[in-house]
């Protein structure tokens, strides 16, 4: 009782004493403005600005020198004279009811009692990050993250050379990351490709990109981007690594590519793009699967990847209601492997990742603000995975689902927001039963 109290009287404290938390991440510190500015809605989404702020390198700054530049005398320098150190913090509460495994399994016990979500999931920090992030010189800029996995440090990040040309941007991005996918190197509408940039906190039940794992994984590569007024387009390449241990550096590449349109619609902006992947890469089985060292041999595998899709964001006003609907469409997406046996070890019942896989999805979210501070928003999706999970057949149809969820954001602040969601799941798979699953989370940024 004593705890639950105390947690009540820090709940109404925040509620009556917002300016206390009045904390800015490190890119209003560089830039003079708001959050608000760069985000629609809250803090997970980009809007018009803030995509010409990435476009930029996240080296744009305000002309009134709110951040001041050390410049170099004989050669040029233009270094920020403070590190933008920003943090993010997350609690997060998820309760599922009958939710399955990657092998349609419901998560108890074998003694039938529930565990992970089934029984109550109370984490904090799990999805924390700190970051440092902004410009580094002029055309200059990178965002290096620092987040916490499995009890390990896991460190990635990007750095961006970026080029004004008048009304447009054109740049080059290097990154690598362990859990953004291919397209982290610069990504900036909210339709999921990029894992950050989506509408739901609970991806995998909301957003196709996610679900079909087209948007999200490991990723090691190289961009260059070029951003108009109304045309985006980006071509690169990667590897799905984030280590480059045991990397066949001759056969690594998978290339991608990305095209997108605006299009101004009155109050509105109408965003229609198109996505492919298509290629292979060679790497050691480790450095597909770190956690494989140790349990079965160390040898070269091939991964092949393609993948094709269109996405479509709606942003604007209506009825003076900021409004946000965003459409993905994964027609395929398919990993295959020159030898899954090579990628696991049923004797010992180890297996890694990459696997077989051939998924398809559809999602549609939107999300209304009746007021600036709160969101309210549903979500559809639609997965169908035909992969034919060589290793662990069980895996079988076990991700093909329909699920509609709603939720709501609450910013207490531009910086601290409260988000509840719930989901409803209906497998395809006939001996899956449906299943729920409901998660809160308070994320604070500063």
């Amino acid at each position: 009782m004593k705890k639950t109290s105390i947690w009540f009287s820090c709940f109404l404290i925040m509620l009556t004493f917002p300016d206390a938390a009045q904390a800015v991440p490190g890119f209003a510190r560089q830039t003079g403005l708001e959050c608000f500015m760069c985000h629609t809605q809250n803090q997970t989404k980009l809007n018009s600005f803030g995509r010409d702020f990435a476009h930029s390198g996240y080296a744009m700054s305000t002309e009134d020198g709110s951040q001041s530049l050390i410049d170099g005398k004989e050669l040029g320098l233009s270094l920020p004279t403070v590190l933008n150190l920003s943090v993010m913090l997350k609690a997060r509460w998820d309760k599922s009811n009958d939710a399955i495994n990657g092998k349609g399994r419901v998560l108890e016990s074998k003694d039938g009692d529930d565990i992970d979500s089934n029984r109550g999931l109370y984490e904090v920090y799990k999805t924390s990050t700190i970051n440092i992030a902004g410009r580094v010189s002029e055309n200059v800029g990178s965002i290096l993250e620092l987040r916490e996995k499995e009890g390990k440090a896991i460190f990635g990040g990007k750095v961006i050379t970026a080029f004004d040309t008048g009304n447009s941007y054109s740049g080059l991005a290097i990154y690598s990351t362990n859990n953004y996918g291919p397209f982290t190197g610069m990504e900036t509408y909210n339709t999921g490709l990029y894992k950050p940039l989506r509408q739901f906190e609970n991806h995998k039940l909301t957003n196709a990109a996610q679900a079909s794992d087209l948007g999200s994984g490991a990723a090691t590569g190289v961009q260059v981007y070029y951003a108009g007024e109304y045309l985006f387009a980006t071509v690169g390449g990667y590897v799905p690594v984030h280590n480059s241990d045991g990397i066949d550096i001759g056969s690594t590449i998978i290339p991608f590519t990305r095209l997108a349109v605006e299009i101004p619609l009155g109050d509105m902006n109408l965003v229609i793009g198109g996505y492919g992947i298509k290629g292979h890469a060679r790497a050691s089985n480790t450095s597909f699967d770190p956690d494989l060292s140790g349990y079965i041999p160390r040898a070269l595998v091939t991964v092949y990847k393609e993948a094709y899709g269109m996405d479509l964001q709606l942003e604007g006003s209506v009825l003076d209601l900021s409004t946000l609907l965003t459409v993905n469409a994964v027609f395929k997406n398919k990993t295959s492997l020159s030898n899954p046996l090579l990628m696991g070890d049923p004797t010992i019942d180890v297996y890694g990742e990459p696997e077989d896989a051939q998924t398809e999805a559809y999602s549609v979210d939107l999300e209304v603000n009746p007021w600036p501070s709160l969101g309210l928003k549903v979500a559809y999706l639609y997965a169908n995975d035909k992969g034919p999970h060589i290793l662990e057949p069980d895996k079988i149809d076990a991700k093909d689902k329909h699920a509609l969820s709603f939720g709501l954001d609450y910013s207490f602040r531009q910086n601290i927001m409260f988000t509840v969601e719930y989901s409803m799941v209906t497998p395809s798979r006939l001996d899956i039963a449906n299943y729920t699953d409901a998660l809160g989370v308070i994320t604070i940024s500063f």
